[in-house]
């Protein structure tokens, strides 16, 4: 396979880069930065510096007869509107302007669970039946909503085929983002249980996520289909709260906090930090995304493609564990790590 691939320094778009060289496809990947160009070198990988946010910032990226992977977009679930426009969905639109012409042999967008609405009472959320509405206060789902029409309409209008895979909760080694949000509110003790914390969450291990964009990639059954991706274990909002402390030796959460409270917080902090122009951990989005019930009904990409969890929840864990306890150490990773003693790491193990 040749294989072009936005969001490629990112979580999942990292282990995908890493999984097609593993195969000895070529790829080439859209980054932004020098050093993440370094690191699609050392894999292996032809890095393109570019801004999809921009017209034709992603130029020379497609190549005829590619497969695309849209993996990048605005991961945080805060922030300004505008900030998803311009990064989810005009980034989407520049980038089919520049590729479809080029005749890509597929495209798969890597679209997100959080298109569901958050008050859907259809359990599992099956994608032919289940509304995608989501609140008007998810700004992630919404944009990756309107790039997930995009990408359907463009896509029928060049006759290309296209794919839309909506993961789950994706969890697993090499996600950052715990540096960035996870860790610090346990470490400040603002990590609660929201509501009574048995609500599921749609679980989703990153090599699992990686395997169902391969065979989307490739599967002739696969073209102008939509496919939910999750495990079909019972993991509920406590069970990963729990196992995420335990794994990365934080102090377990005994906090919990009514969800209507909750939400009505997130909206004081959202009006507060909209004002201020400062992006919270905390939102109206992260507690429903957190508190409400979803199990996706991943059986379409069952029965049509042959996909399968491999990864257990308990083993997933595990392997973030080790991750985390080996991952190279950077600003951010200094100031979650500590020692016994709750001492902070020396500063010279930063690497630059």
């Amino acid at each position: 396979m040749n294989a072009a691939v936005t969001g490629g320094s990112g979580f999942f778009g990292g282990a995908l880069v890493r999984a097609l060289r593993r195969r000895g496809d070529r790829v080439r990947a859209l980054v932004r930065r020098a050093d993440a160009a370094a690191d699609m070198r050392a894999l292996g990988a032809e890095p393109l510096i570019g801004d999809l946010t921009k017209p034709n910032g992603c130029d020379a990226l497609v190549t005829e007869g590619d497969v695309v992977f849209h993996a990048a977009a605005r991961v945080d679930m805060s922030g300004r509107w505008e900030k998803f426009q311009r990064t989810t969905i005009d980034g989407t639109r520049h980038l089919l302007a520049t590729a479809l012409p080029q005749r890509p042999q597929r495209f798969v967008y890597i679209s997100s669970g959080g298109v569901y609405a958050a008050s859907a009472n259809q359990s599992p959320l099956c994608a032919e039946r289940a509304p995608a509405r989501p609140s008007r206060y998810n700004f992630y789902g919404r944009a990756k909503l309107a790039a997930e029409r995009l990408v359907q309409a463009e896509c029928q209008r060049a006759a290309c085929p296209w794919t839309i895979l909506r993961l789950g909760f994706l969890f697993g080694a090499g996600n950052r983002a715990l540096f960035n949000h996870f860790i610090p509110l346990a470490r400040l003790n603002r990590l609660f249980i929201i509501g009574s914390g048995d609500n599921r969450i749609a679980t989703l291990y990153i090599d699992d996520a990686v395997r169902a964009a391969l065979l989307a990639g490739e599967a002739p059954a696969a073209a102008a289909k939509v496919y939910n991706v999750a495990s079909d274990e019972h993991v509920t909002q406590r069970d990963f709260i729990d196992a995420t402390t335990d794994a990365l030796d934080l102090p377990p959460c005994r906090r919990q906090i009514g969800r209507r409270l909750a939400l009505l917080g997130a909206w004081l902090v959202d009006r507060v930090s909209n004002w201020a122009n400062h992006e919270s951990h905390i939102s109206q989005a992260v507690v429903a995304l957190m508190s409400t019930d979803q199990a996706l009904d991943s059986s379409r990409i069952r029965a049509e493609l042959g996909w399968r969890p491999e990864v257990s929840f308990e083993d997933g864990m595990q392997r973030t564990r080790q991750w985390y306890l080996t991952a190279p150490v950077t600003p951010a990773v200094l100031a979650c790590r500590q020692d016994s003693t709750g001492a902070k790491l020396v500063e010279d193990e930063v690497s630059t």
